[in-house]
C-alpha cells in the first residue's frame, strides 16, 4: 500500500489537499519587565525645558547677648537646573498590497502599531537609565547612572553616600544599608538587576536558613519565596538593568570627572542597584518624575507622552504610515532623589 494509506499515489498528494491550522498574532519573546515608564509619575512640561531651584546654602542663626549688636547677614544662595526635553520616535511604512492582500490570517495594521508602541516603550525605559547627554549623545536624556555620578557629593550628604561603589564584589547590606540612609528624603523603591535580585533571594533562604537567618522560621510555603521588601521598601526587578562593563561611569562631578556607565562588552558582569525617591506630578517636589512635552496646542494627544500620527497615503509610495512621537526627560528635585550602588559582581551577598 502506498504510504498515502491509500487512494492517493504517495503521502505528498494527499497532503495537498490539506493546511495547518495557523494561529494568528505573533507571540513575544523579547519580554522586558521592570520597566520605571509606568511606575514613576509624570508632569507635562510647557516650553523646550524645565527649570527648577535646589538649595545650595545651608542658613545659619547665632546667639546673642543682651544689648549685643545684631548683624545683617546675605547668605541664601540657589542651584538653578534645566532639564530639556528630548525626541524619541519610531516611524514604518506600511505597502498597502501587503496589507490589503495577505491580510486573511493577520491585521498587518494592528500587528503594526503593537510592535511600533513596544519599540518606543522599550526606547525609553532603556534610556531612563542608561541615557547620558554629558557623556554620550547630546540629544540623549538624564539618565539614572549619570544622575548619581553628578550628585555624588554636595549640600546635606558626605561624599558619594547615594553613589556607592561595590569594587567588582558581592553586594553588600552594609552599604545597601548605608544607601538608604543617604536617601534623606527616603525610597520609594529599590531597582534591581534580576541577578542581583536572585543573590538576595538566596541570602535569605538557601544561606540563610544555617547561617544568617536562624532566628526566622520558615513554614514550607515560604522556601524559595524572593524578597519583595527590604526594611519595608518594595524590591522592583528590571530586565532594563543589564550586564555592564566594571570601572565605567564611576567618576564624580566635584572629583575624578564623570564617564559614561557603559553595557557589558567584554570581562566580567557588573550591575547596579538603585533606590528612587519618586516626586508629585505637580509643581516643584524633592523625586523624581517624568516630563513630557505637549505638542502642538489643537493635538489630540494633548496629555499623553506619546503622540500617534497616521500617514493614510505616502506620497511616491503605494503606503501609508505611522509615527510615534515622545518629547521627554526625567526631572530629578533633589540630588538625592536617585541613589545608586554600581560595580556589584554577580557572586554571593555579603553582610
Amino acid at each position: 500500500m502506498a504510504d498515502s494509506g491509500g487512494h492517493w499515489a504517495n503521502l505528498a498528494e494527499a497532503q495537498k489537499l490539506t493546511e495547518p491550522m495557523f494561529l494568528p498574532g505573533v507571540v513575544q519573546e523579547d519580554v522586558r519587565r521592570g520597566g520605571l515608564l509606568g511606575i514613576l509619575p509624570v508632569q507635562q512640561v510647557i516650553g523646550q525645558k524645565v527649570r527648577w531651584n535646589r538649595q545650595a546654602t545651608q542658613p545659619s542663626a547665632h546667639r546673642a547677648s543682651i544689648g549685643s549688636q545684631l548683624a545683617w547677614e546675605e547668605e541664601t544662595a540657589y542651584t538653578q537646573l534645566d532639564r530639556e526635553l528630548v525626541i524619541a520616535y519610531k516611524q514604518t511604512a506600511l505597502d498597502q498590497f501587503v496589507e490589503g492582500t495577505y491580510n486573511n490570517y493577520n491585521d498587518y495594521g494592528a500587528q503594526q502599531l503593537i510592535e511600533d508602541v513596544d519599540a518606543m516603550v522599550n526606547h525609553i525605559n532603556d534610556d531612563i537609565i542608561y541615557g547620558d547627554s554629558t557623556n554620550g549623545q547630546s540629544n540623549e536624556p538624564f539618565g539614572l547612572h549619570i544622575m548619581a555620578q553628578t550628585y555624588g557629593n554636595g549640600l546635606g550628604r558626605t561624599t558619594d553616600e547615594v553613589n556607592i561603589n561595590e569594587a567588582e564584589a558581592g553586594l553588600s547590606l552594609a552599604n545597601l544599608r548605608a544607601l538608604e540612609v543617604g536617601m534623606k528624603h527616603g525610597i520609594d523603591f529599590f531597582l534591581f538587576p534580576h541577578e542581583i535580585a536572585v543573590r538576595l533571594d538566596a541570602f535569605t533562604q538557601e544561606a540563610g536558613l544555617g547561617n544568617h537567618f536562624g532566628q526566622i522560621s520558615f513554614t514550607s510555603d515560604d522556601l524559595g519565596k524572593r524578597i519583595t521588601h527590604w526594611n519595608g521598601i518594595p524590591v522592583i526587578r528590571s530586565d532594563y538593568l543589564v550586564a555592564e562593563q566594571e570601572n565605567t561611569g564611576e567618576g564624580r562631578a566635584d572629583a575624578t570627572g564623570i564617564s559614561l556607565r557603559q553595557k557589558q562588552t567584554s570581562g566580567d558582569s557588573q550591575y547596579s542597584v538603585f533606590a528612587i525617591k519618586m516626586g508629585s506630578g505637580q509643581g516643584n517636589s524633592n523625586g523624581l518624575r517624568l516630563g513630557f512635552g505637549t505638542g502642538p496646542r489643537n493635538d489630540m494627544a494633548q496629555g499623553q507622552l506619546m503622540k500617534r500620527r497616521v500617514f493614510a497615503d505616502l506620497e511616491d509610495f503605494d503606503a501609508s504610515g505611522l509615527r510615534h512621537v515622545a518629547y521627554w526627560n526625567l526631572i530629578d528635585g533633589s540630588a538625592m532623589s536617585v541613589g545608586r550602588i554600581y560595580d556589584i559582581e554577580d557572586t554571593t551577598v555579603v553582610a
